[in-house]
């Protein structure tokens, strides 16, 4: 059972006016409860004596609402009990929760924007209300995993995306049991009330044990929100104010009826399982390396021969540049470095329809063409394995520099979804956008998931099935909804019913 323990974290023991109001109701509804407020001064103390090899780490954040994070999952590992946000109301005694090993909540899904959707993981899990026995395996998954996503945006490094990528990584007995908005949360961050619930339950099917407000409603969250900066937190004022801003992106539509009719689709399926299963068969994999008019690199040679997959399911092809000065010495890299050649000479092998004619080239019996780009420099052995793990029919793995910042401009996610006022403020109304990264989310910014769904591809180590490439999916040679190349793949294959994934925690490093 859930110890009889209550844990809340504020700057000091003096605690804001209407919070030390839901404080009081927490120890009056608790009179037999062990009950901790936590200051910044005792939290860092906690972790210095229960967790000193993490202390390094919690000092290393940048901002105090991801250290407060962290220790609400380092305390309730270490300790149990029940941890809340201290603008969250109790109406009752929290006794019915303690049957559980764990809980969590469900954030409303009217808090749910285009974002989160276009993610593919349309909810979240809250890090506001939650309890467990000492030990739990959640918090275990995430103090082990905190460290690696220390530089991460706050949501992503310890924050609600965090915790619910970590949830998703738990087989389903191992999960908490979810509470539904109605039993936590039942006020929105503007404070009108949710109606999501039925949404959400059938969102939730087959995720874990979920209890809805049959049980009854046991606290209220208030989102005070007040790590927030005070001029962004939501209101009913707001919905006021951006009236002008409606009527704006209204006439804009009208003046740009063609971008307007532009669609950029979601994930076909959201990402609900984010701990693939091992593969029980090894399909054929055709590997088109592309050397363009350089020597294959000694690192991508020890690279390609060090892949772990059966040698008898991979066919290897390296094309360089029909133009290049001296094709005779690019042949002679890859005899070197042990692959049998020649080398397959294509014009433009770097534009669109040189990558294309690469696709085109893979054997008849291949079932996947793994394409990598000849500036790769290093690539984990168990690659491919994990590529084909993801089961999508296109598949691309995070391609990062020698620092670990993106290095394929074309691999992305728009960040708010493909929406007419994105690309409008892309340049879309031009007829050419620019690639703003302000709307674009890379793999390397959302590690803690270990599958996300992709808008473009790139080019630099992308994993392409048989049936996609069958039904016409390839590189933008001319413009594809203002995508051109391994930008607009992605979006070609999903229009075409193919869903296109990436790999955050599968890096290949490129060199430049």
């Amino acid at each position: 059972m859930i110890p009889r323990l209550l844990h809340f974290t504020w700057k000091t023991t003096e605690l804001p006016r209407e919070m030390a109001a839901y404080y009081r109701q927490w120890q009056q509804l608790h009179p037999d409860w062990e009950i901790r407020l936590w200051t910044d001064e005792s939290m860092r103390a906690f972790v210095a004596e229960a967790y000193p090899d993490f202390l390094a780490v919690y000092d290393s954040y940048p901002k105090m609402i991801q250290r407060a994070d962290a220790f609400r999952y380092l305390v309730l590992g270490k300790l149990g009990g029940i941890y809340a946000d201290l603008d969250v109301e109790p109406f009752a005694p929290m006794t019915p929760l303690l049957e559980h090993d764990a809980f969590i909540g469900v954030e409303p899904l009217e808090h749910i924007f285009p974002d989160r959707i276009h993610q593919g993981v349309p909810f979240l899990f809250t890090n506001a209300f939650m309890g467990s026995v000492p030990d739990h395996a959640l918090w275990q998954k995430i103090i082990a995993a905190l460290p690696g996503l220390v530089g991460q945006e706050t949501f992503y490094a310890t924050g609600p995306s965090m915790i619910t990528a970590m949830m998703l990584g738990l087989p389903r007995a191992e999960r908490p049991v979810l509470l539904l908005p109605e039993v936590w949360s039942p006020l929105l961050s503007n404070g009108k009330r949710t109606r999501s619930d039925g949404r959400a339950r059938q969102l939730l099917a087959g995720l874990g044990t979920v209890i809805g407000a049959e049980t009854g409603r046991l606290v209220s969250h208030k989102w005070l929100t007040t790590w927030v900066p005070w001029h962004m937190r939501a209101n009913r004022l707001v919905e006021v104010l951006q009236v002008p801003t409606t009527i704006k992106w209204w006439l804009r539509r009208q003046r740009h009826r063609a971008l307007a009719r532009i669609v950029i689709p979601d994930p076909i399926a959201p990402y609900l399982e984010q701990a693939p299963a091992p593969l029980d068969d090894y399909p054929l994999v055709h590997v088109a390396v592309r050397l363009g008019g350089a020597p294959l690199s000694p690192a991508l040679g020890r690279a390609l021969a060090g892949l772990d997959y059966p040698r008898e399911k991979l066919s290897l092809q390296f094309f360089a540049d029909a133009d290049a000065a001296d094709l005779a010495a690019i042949s002679a890299s890859v005899t070197r470095a042990g692959f049998a050649g020649p080398v397959t000479a294509i014009k433009g092998v770097g534009t669109a329809s040189g990558l294309n004619a690469m696709l085109a080239a893979r054997p008849v019996e291949a079932e996947f063409v793994l394409l990598v780009d000849g500036s790769i420099s290093a690539v984990p052995a168990d690659a491919l394995v994990r590529m084909l793990e993801a089961r999508r029919p296109v598949v691309a793995a995070s391609c990062v520099d020698g620092v670990g910042h993106n290095a394929d401009p074309a691999l992305f996610r728009y960040r708010h979804g493909g929406s007419f006022k994105v690309l409008y403020k892309d340049g879309g109304a031009t007829g050419a956008l620019r690639g703003d990264g302000e709307h674009r989310v890379h793999l390397n910014e959302q590690k803690v998931f270990s599958v996300l769904p992709l808008d473009g591809v790139g080019e630099s180590f992308v994993l392409i099935n048989r049936a996609a490439l069958a039904a016409g999916v390839g590189y933008g040679e001319t413009p594809y909804k203002l995508h051109r190349g391994g930008e607009a793949l992605g979006i070609m294959a999903r229009d075409l019913g193919f869903e296109v994934a990436g790999l955050p925690q599968l890096e290949v490093v490129r060199s430049t």
